[in-house]
């Protein structure tokens, strides 16, 4: 016997909405086919939007107090519509402008989570960057804040940074920064109870001139992941380590020049001293030359945590994974 759509009972209805469909699609799909389908779209919670452009908006009006989780790509126009969303947690924008950043203010105190995305992060729109780090460090507007990710501005040692601020409520931040060991000290000192912690190295002018900023030596004992992507030198790395007493998970990525069996001996010495690593993932690529099962079966007897290296060629590099 065949079973038509409208026979399927709404618990069903209810699972597919809410696993495969964000808020647009669902507007766009299911609003306006009957009364049924209208009472059941408009029982749902939890809705994640995702706006692209305009054409997007429609959904605002039905989904504004059930929306928890905002998504705004680069080509949608403005967000004037945030202070309609009452119980909104989490955000992401894709190349914000600057009044899309002063927008922000309308909400963020009940905001959870702030995801700055750039699809170039080699051509910022600065003021947005800048705005946006001036809103993170009053932090009197966002206290329920947990994680965010966010571009460190290049400039960001001449903006006013109050001495006694201190961000408690954070527990996890992914930031691009073009000032490695500055703005990892920088920020380890400014966020005592992070948990997990990612970094992404611009590597620009900035990247090998180190800015001189004055730190008393800190050991952040609540960092248990750390990961850092576009790492520059392995010769820096142990700096990094040293901070991280309590370190469990680790995960690197970076290019380099030398022999493979040079740079995992560098590497071997320095996890060894992670006295508490628990779990290793590394993505490394090179062009120098291809290697031989023996001695990728030597990379392996290295450390421990090289014993399930493999390797591939992606445009003309070869790429260490585990």
């Amino acid at each position: 016997m065949s079973t038509r759509l409208e026979d399927l009972p709404n618990e069903l209805f209810f699972q597919i909405f809410s696993v495969y469909f964000d808020g647009v699609e669902l507007y766009k799909i299911f609003f306006g086919l009957n009364s049924r389908f209208n009472c059941l779209l408009k029982s749902l919670n939890n809705i994640y939007l995702r706006l692209e452009d305009s054409n997007d908006n429609q959904s605002i009006n039905l989904f504004s107090t059930k929306v928890i989780s905002l998504y705004i790509g680069s080509k949608h126009p403005s967000i004037k519509f945030l202070p309609l969303l009452i119980n909104i947690r989490s955000i992401t924008l894709v190349d914000p402008t600057i009044i899309q950043i002063l927008n922000l203010l309308e909400i963020s105190h009940h905001l959870e989570h702030i995801s700055i995305l750039w699809s170039n992060p080699y051509s910022v729109n600065l003021i947005s960057v800048r705005s946006f780090y001036e809103l993170i460090f009053s932090a009197s507007s966002s206290e329920s804040l947990r994680s965010c990710r966010f571009y460190l501005p290049e400039s960001h040692s001449s903006y006013f940074e109050p001495k006694h601020i201190s961000f408690s409520f954070l527990r996890s931040i992914y930031v691009q920064i073009s000032i490695p060991l500055a703005d990892f000290r920088r920020l380890i000192h400014l966020c005592p109870h992070l948990i997990r912690f990612e970094i992404e190295i611009i590597d620009n002018s900035y990247s090998n001139e180190e800015t001189i900023i004055v730190f008393n030596y800190h050991e952040h004992v609540n960092i248990r992941r750390f990961h850092i992507y576009n790492l520059l030198s392995l010769d820096i790395f142990h700096i990094y380590i040293e901070h991280l007493p309590n370190l469990e998970n680790l995960y690197i990525s970076m290019t380099f020049p030398s022999h493979p069996m040079d740079v995992f001996q560098q590497l071997s010495q320095i996890i060894y001293r992670i006295n508490h690593l628990k779990n290793f993932h590394f993505r490394f690529s090179t062009d120098f030359c291809n290697l031989d099962q023996q001695q990728l079966e030597k990379l392996k007897q290295i450390n421990p945590f090289f014993e399930n290296i493999s390797i591939q060629n992606e445009d003309d590099e070869i790429v260490f994974t585990n």
